[in-house]
Protein backbone atom coordinates (compact mmCIF):
# COMPACT_ATOMS: atom_id res chain seq x y z
CA UNK A 1 0.00 0.00 0.00
CA UNK A 2 1.34 3.32 -1.15
CA UNK A 3 1.27 6.42 1.07
CA UNK A 4 -1.76 7.66 -0.86
CA UNK A 5 -3.72 4.81 -0.33
CA UNK A 6 -2.76 4.71 3.41
CA UNK A 7 -4.07 8.49 3.87
CA UNK A 8 -7.11 7.98 1.77
CA UNK A 9 -7.96 5.27 4.20
CA UNK A 10 -7.48 7.44 6.78
CA UNK A 11 -9.36 9.98 5.56
CA UNK A 12 -12.55 7.79 5.07
CA UNK A 13 -12.15 6.04 8.97
CA UNK A 14 -12.29 9.52 10.20
CA UNK A 15 -15.44 10.35 7.93
CA UNK A 16 -17.02 6.97 9.51
CA UNK A 17 -16.40 7.89 13.18
CA UNK A 18 -17.51 11.47 12.68
CA UNK A 19 -20.66 9.88 10.67
CA UNK A 20 -21.54 7.13 13.32
CA UNK A 21 -20.74 9.92 15.99
CA UNK A 22 -22.97 12.44 14.41
CA UNK A 23 -26.23 10.02 14.20
CA UNK A 24 -25.49 7.41 16.74
CA UNK A 25 -24.69 10.15 19.89
CA UNK A 26 -24.69 14.03 18.97
CA UNK A 27 -28.02 14.36 17.69
CA UNK A 28 -30.22 12.21 19.73
CA UNK A 29 -28.44 13.54 22.55
CA UNK A 30 -29.29 17.45 21.22
CA UNK A 31 -32.90 15.88 20.80
CA UNK A 32 -33.32 14.38 24.21
CA UNK A 33 -32.01 17.57 26.07
CA UNK A 34 -34.49 19.52 23.29
CA UNK A 35 -31.65 21.67 22.19
CA UNK A 36 -32.92 25.40 20.87
CA UNK A 37 -31.14 24.79 18.10
CA UNK A 38 -34.13 23.38 16.46
CA UNK A 39 -37.47 24.48 16.90
CA UNK A 40 -38.80 21.08 17.01
CA UNK A 41 -37.03 17.47 17.59
CA UNK A 42 -39.63 14.94 15.73
CA UNK A 43 -37.47 12.05 16.02
CA UNK A 44 -35.22 11.18 18.86
CA UNK A 45 -33.09 7.55 17.76
CA UNK A 46 -30.53 7.27 16.37
CA UNK A 47 -31.78 5.07 13.00
CA UNK A 48 -34.27 7.97 12.49
CA UNK A 49 -31.43 10.32 12.14
CA UNK A 50 -29.70 8.39 9.88
CA UNK A 51 -33.12 7.73 7.73
CA UNK A 52 -33.43 11.63 7.24
CA UNK A 53 -29.96 12.41 6.90
CA UNK A 54 -29.33 9.94 4.29
CA UNK A 55 -32.64 10.55 2.35
CA UNK A 56 -31.85 13.90 1.92
CA UNK A 57 -28.29 13.78 1.23
CA UNK A 58 -27.57 10.20 -0.77
CA UNK A 59 -31.00 9.52 -1.69
CA UNK A 60 -32.05 12.75 -2.96
CA UNK A 61 -35.32 11.75 -5.04
CA UNK A 62 -35.45 8.17 -3.74
CA UNK A 63 -35.09 6.18 -0.36
CA UNK A 64 -31.48 5.82 0.12
CA UNK A 65 -31.30 1.99 0.09
CA UNK A 66 -32.22 2.25 -3.31
CA UNK A 67 -29.13 4.21 -4.59
CA UNK A 68 -26.45 2.05 -2.10
CA UNK A 69 -26.40 -1.29 -0.27
CA UNK A 70 -27.40 -1.19 3.25
CA UNK A 71 -25.01 -0.66 5.75
CA UNK A 72 -24.65 2.90 4.66
CA UNK A 73 -21.22 3.60 6.45
CA UNK A 74 -19.34 0.60 4.70
CA UNK A 75 -20.79 1.35 0.77
CA UNK A 76 -20.70 4.97 1.25
CA UNK A 77 -18.34 6.70 -1.15
CA UNK A 78 -15.83 9.43 0.48
CA UNK A 79 -18.39 12.29 -1.11
CA UNK A 80 -21.15 10.68 -0.20
CA UNK A 81 -19.76 10.51 3.53
CA UNK A 82 -18.84 14.03 3.34
CA UNK A 83 -22.12 15.06 2.68
CA UNK A 84 -24.10 13.05 5.08
CA UNK A 85 -21.48 14.27 7.66
CA UNK A 86 -22.58 18.02 6.49
CA UNK A 87 -25.96 17.73 6.32
CA UNK A 88 -25.80 16.16 10.11
CA UNK A 89 -23.78 19.11 11.34
CA UNK A 90 -26.10 21.23 9.80
CA UNK A 91 -28.81 20.17 11.49
CA UNK A 92 -26.83 19.54 14.97
CA UNK A 93 -26.38 24.01 14.93
CA UNK A 94 -29.80 24.94 13.38
CA UNK A 95 -28.69 25.74 9.98
CA UNK A 96 -31.22 23.39 7.99
CA UNK A 97 -34.89 22.51 9.67
CA UNK A 98 -35.16 18.87 11.00
CA UNK A 99 -38.86 19.34 10.48
CA UNK A 100 -38.34 19.49 7.05
CA UNK A 101 -36.11 17.17 6.27
CA UNK A 102 -38.10 14.44 7.89
CA UNK A 103 -41.08 15.21 5.94
CA UNK A 104 -39.52 15.36 3.05
CA UNK A 105 -38.27 11.86 3.70
CA UNK A 106 -40.88 9.94 4.59
CA UNK A 107 -42.48 11.86 1.67
CA UNK A 108 -39.92 9.89 -0.33
CA UNK A 109 -40.96 6.72 1.20
CA UNK A 110 -44.47 7.20 0.80
CA UNK A 111 -45.69 8.04 4.12
CA UNK A 112 -47.40 11.25 5.71
CA UNK A 113 -46.35 12.15 9.11
CA UNK A 114 -48.74 11.28 11.69
CA UNK A 115 -49.63 13.59 14.20
CA UNK A 116 -47.11 12.94 17.52
CA UNK A 117 -49.38 12.76 20.27
CA UNK A 118 -48.33 15.13 23.25
CA UNK A 119 -48.60 14.44 26.55
CA UNK A 120 -49.95 17.09 28.73
CA UNK A 121 -50.33 17.59 32.35
CA UNK A 122 -52.77 20.37 33.35
CA UNK A 123 -51.63 23.13 35.88
CA UNK A 124 -53.86 25.18 38.58
CA UNK A 125 -55.15 27.22 35.91
CA UNK A 126 -56.23 24.86 33.61
CA UNK A 127 -53.82 25.03 31.00
CA UNK A 128 -51.78 22.42 29.82
CA UNK A 129 -48.28 22.17 28.79
CA UNK A 130 -45.52 19.75 27.19
CA UNK A 131 -43.94 17.07 29.54
CA UNK A 132 -40.65 17.13 28.21
CA UNK A 133 -38.95 14.22 28.50
CA UNK A 134 -35.54 15.95 29.67
CA UNK A 135 -34.77 19.10 31.65
CA UNK A 136 -32.47 21.03 28.28
CA UNK A 137 -30.13 22.39 30.70
CA UNK A 138 -29.10 19.21 32.19
CA UNK A 139 -25.96 18.30 29.86
CA UNK A 140 -22.07 18.47 29.56
CA UNK A 141 -20.85 21.37 28.54
CA UNK A 142 -20.75 21.53 25.05
CA UNK A 143 -19.24 17.96 25.01
CA UNK A 144 -20.68 14.58 22.95
CA UNK A 145 -20.94 11.66 25.14
CA UNK A 146 -17.90 9.93 27.00
CA UNK A 147 -17.38 7.05 24.80
CA UNK A 148 -16.86 9.84 21.40
CA UNK A 149 -14.16 9.75 19.32
CA UNK A 150 -14.89 13.77 19.18
CA UNK A 151 -14.30 14.45 23.04
CA UNK A 152 -15.29 17.72 24.33
CA UNK A 153 -16.58 19.14 21.36
CA UNK A 154 -30.96 27.83 3.36
CA UNK A 155 -33.97 26.60 4.91
CA UNK A 156 -34.73 28.78 8.56
CA UNK A 157 -35.15 26.13 11.56
CA UNK A 158 -38.54 27.17 13.70
CA UNK A 159 -37.73 29.47 16.21
CA UNK A 160 -39.01 27.98 19.86
CA UNK A 161 -41.37 30.05 21.43
CA UNK A 162 -39.73 31.13 23.99
CA UNK A 163 -36.67 32.54 22.24
CA UNK A 164 -36.63 36.27 22.00
CA UNK A 165 -35.79 37.83 18.65
CA UNK A 166 -32.79 40.20 18.96
CA UNK A 167 -33.98 43.60 19.34
CA UNK A 168 -32.78 46.58 18.28
CA UNK A 169 -31.61 47.72 22.04
CA UNK A 170 -29.61 44.32 21.97
CA UNK A 171 -27.43 45.46 18.65
CA UNK A 172 -26.81 48.75 20.04
CA UNK A 173 -25.37 46.91 23.42
CA UNK A 174 -23.19 45.25 21.39
CA UNK A 175 -22.07 47.76 18.86
CA UNK A 176 -21.72 50.58 22.07
CA UNK A 177 -19.86 47.31 24.03
CA UNK A 178 -17.32 46.73 21.68
CA UNK A 179 -17.57 49.55 18.02
CA UNK A 180 -15.70 48.02 16.15
CA UNK A 181 -18.17 45.48 15.52
CA UNK A 182 -20.87 47.35 14.19
CA UNK A 183 -20.23 45.55 10.98
CA UNK A 184 -20.34 42.05 12.39
CA UNK A 185 -23.74 42.74 14.31
CA UNK A 186 -25.14 43.91 10.70
CA UNK A 187 -24.05 40.64 9.22
CA UNK A 188 -25.52 38.43 12.21
CA UNK A 189 -28.36 40.44 11.79
CA UNK A 190 -28.53 40.21 8.09
CA UNK A 191 -28.16 36.51 7.74
CA UNK A 192 -30.55 33.51 7.41
CA UNK A 193 -29.36 31.82 10.41
CA UNK A 194 -31.67 30.64 12.98
CA UNK A 195 -33.17 33.28 16.10
CA UNK A 196 -31.11 31.35 18.97
CA UNK A 197 -27.25 31.27 16.96
CA UNK A 198 -28.26 35.09 15.80
CA UNK A 199 -28.53 36.16 19.80
CA UNK A 200 -25.37 33.74 20.71
CA UNK A 201 -23.55 35.38 17.93
CA UNK A 202 -24.23 38.79 18.63
CA UNK A 203 -23.13 38.27 22.66
CA UNK A 204 -19.95 37.28 21.42
CA UNK A 205 -19.41 40.52 19.62
CA UNK A 206 -19.43 42.44 23.19
CA UNK A 207 -16.28 40.61 24.72
CA UNK A 208 -13.45 42.97 24.33
CA UNK A 209 -10.43 42.07 22.38
CA UNK A 210 -7.90 40.64 25.34
CA UNK A 211 -10.98 39.17 27.49
CA UNK A 212 -12.49 36.19 27.00
CA UNK A 213 -15.65 34.23 28.45
CA UNK A 214 -17.13 31.22 28.72
CA UNK A 215 -20.32 28.87 27.25
CA UNK A 216 -21.47 28.90 31.08
CA UNK A 217 -21.63 32.99 31.38
CA UNK A 218 -23.27 32.95 28.21
CA UNK A 219 -25.99 30.47 28.72
CA UNK A 220 -26.20 32.36 32.51
CA UNK A 221 -26.98 35.77 30.63
CA UNK A 222 -29.47 34.37 28.30
CA UNK A 223 -31.18 32.24 30.57
CA UNK A 224 -31.37 35.72 33.34
CA UNK A 225 -32.58 37.89 30.36
CA UNK A 226 -34.25 36.20 27.37
CA UNK A 227 -34.89 32.28 27.81
CA UNK A 228 -33.85 28.68 28.88
CA UNK A 229 -30.89 27.30 27.91
CA UNK A 230 -27.55 26.01 28.86
CA UNK A 231 -23.61 25.50 27.90
CA UNK A 232 -23.75 23.21 25.56
CA UNK A 233 -26.35 25.02 23.43
CA UNK A 234 -24.65 28.14 23.54
CA UNK A 235 -21.56 26.28 21.91
CA UNK A 236 -23.50 24.31 19.28
CA UNK A 237 -24.72 27.21 18.41
CA UNK A 238 -21.19 28.62 17.79
CA UNK A 239 -19.70 25.54 16.38
CA UNK A 240 -19.68 26.48 12.75
CA UNK A 241 -19.53 30.39 12.69
CA UNK A 242 -19.62 31.75 9.40
CA UNK A 243 -18.61 34.69 10.54
CA UNK A 244 -15.56 33.67 12.14
CA UNK A 245 -12.61 35.32 13.11
CA UNK A 246 -14.03 38.34 12.91
CA UNK A 247 -17.00 37.56 15.25
CA UNK A 248 -14.94 35.68 17.72
CA UNK A 249 -15.92 32.60 19.17
CA UNK A 250 -12.51 32.10 20.04
CA UNK A 251 -12.47 34.38 22.95
CA UNK A 252 -15.11 31.63 24.22
CA UNK A 253 -13.65 28.78 26.62
CA UNK A 254 -14.97 26.27 28.72
CA UNK A 255 -16.00 26.85 32.13
CA UNK A 256 -13.36 25.64 34.30
CA UNK A 257 -10.62 27.70 32.01
CA UNK A 258 -9.47 25.25 29.92
CA UNK A 259 -9.21 25.81 25.94
CA UNK A 260 -12.88 24.43 25.14
CA UNK A 261 -13.98 24.13 21.83
CA UNK A 262 -12.99 25.42 18.75
CA UNK A 263 -14.36 25.00 14.50
CA UNK A 264 -15.54 21.67 15.32
CA UNK A 265 -12.41 20.12 17.60
CA UNK A 266 -12.32 20.18 21.61
CA UNK A 267 -9.81 20.84 23.97
CA UNK A 268 -6.04 20.81 23.79
CA UNK A 269 -5.50 18.06 21.13
CA UNK A 270 -8.43 19.04 19.04
CA UNK A 271 -7.21 19.94 15.71
CA UNK A 272 -7.32 23.28 15.85
CA UNK A 273 -6.18 23.96 19.31
CA UNK A 274 -3.03 25.75 18.24
CA UNK A 275 -5.05 28.35 15.88
CA UNK A 276 -7.47 29.28 18.88
CA UNK A 277 -4.24 29.63 21.09
CA UNK A 278 -2.58 31.76 18.53
CA UNK A 279 -5.36 34.07 18.25
CA UNK A 280 -6.18 34.35 21.64
CA UNK A 281 -2.11 35.18 22.43
CA UNK A 282 -2.04 37.70 20.03
CA UNK A 283 -5.34 39.58 21.61
CA UNK A 284 -3.34 39.13 25.16
CA UNK A 285 -5.01 36.65 26.71
CA UNK A 286 -2.27 34.11 28.61
CA UNK A 287 -2.40 30.67 29.69
CA UNK A 288 -0.71 29.14 33.03
CA UNK A 289 1.62 25.79 32.26
CA UNK A 290 -1.25 24.09 33.54
CA UNK A 291 -3.57 25.35 30.61
CA UNK A 292 -5.92 27.19 32.53
CA UNK A 293 -6.63 30.37 31.48
CA UNK A 294 -5.60 33.84 33.90
CA UNK A 295 -7.86 36.35 34.94
CA UNK A 296 -11.66 36.18 34.91
CA UNK A 297 -13.92 35.86 32.74
CA UNK A 298 -16.15 38.18 30.93
CA UNK A 299 -19.71 38.38 32.58
CA UNK A 300 -20.76 41.85 31.60
CA UNK A 301 -23.13 40.96 29.00
CA UNK A 302 -26.30 43.02 28.21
Amino acid sequence: MNKSDSANDGAMDDLRQRWNHLYKHHLPGLAKTRDPVQGQWPVYLDHCFARIVLDNAIGIDKPWMEVIRQPAVKNMTEDQLRDAVDLAEKIATGELDLVSLDERSLQLRGKQKKKRKVEAKTEGNGTSKKKLRGDPTISTYFAPPPDSPFQGEDTKADTPANVVELGDESRKAAQEANPDMAAQVKRIADSNITTFRKQTLTLLCQVPRGRYSTYQAMSDHITKTSHKTCARAVGNAMRNNPFAPEVPCHRILAADGSLGGFNGSWGENGKFAGEKHKLLHEEGVRFSSSGKVKGPPFRDFT
